[in-house]
């Protein structure tokens, strides 16, 4: 499955949510992060966000049963990461 996951947040939360997200997602931009991931690493990541997001904050999350569904098209400079994840 391919998921994207947006957030806002409270500036103290921002940091938590980007560390926890960049161990498993490729940083995209500013609070936006996406890749593959299993089911159950799926189920992980949305456990983690919910024990670490701050009250108000609010996160979407994007998932798609397959890339190929995907259409992307990017303007400007990218400011994230899409290095493979080690």
């Amino acid at each position: 499955m391919y998921v994207i996951i947006v957030y806002d947040t409270e500036r103290t939360n921002c940091v938590k949510l980007h560390k926890l997200l960049k161990k498993h997602l490729f940083w995209n931009q500013n609070s936006v992060f996406e890749g593959a991931v299993t089911v159950a690493q799926f189920a992980k990541i949305k456990q983690l966000l919910e024990d670490v997001r701050a009250e108000k904050s609010h996160i979407t999350i994007y998932s798609l049963d397959s890339e190929k569904f995907l259409r992307r098209e990017e303007l400007g400079e990218s400011e994230g990461n899409t290095s493979n994840i080690l």
